[in-house]
């Protein structure tokens, strides 16, 4: 019997070092756009309550 290996290729093309300032960079633009997000959703929020608001008092 002949024995083979498999290789998958997945070691040859993975980065032997991760940078730390690459990761913190994502994270920090994550966080950023999250609270960005959540700013444009409270003040569409408060446009739809006011907007409301100004069709019923007319």
């Amino acid at each position: 019997m002949e024995r083979t290996s498999i290789q998958t290729g997945l070691n040859d093309k993975a980065p032997k070092k991760v940078n730390i300032d690459v990761l913190k960079k994502r994270v920090y633009q994550q966080e950023k756009r999250e609270k960005f997000q959540g700013k444009v959703i409270i003040f569409g929020l408060f446009l739809f309550v006011c907007t409301i608001g100004f069709i019923i008092s007319a």
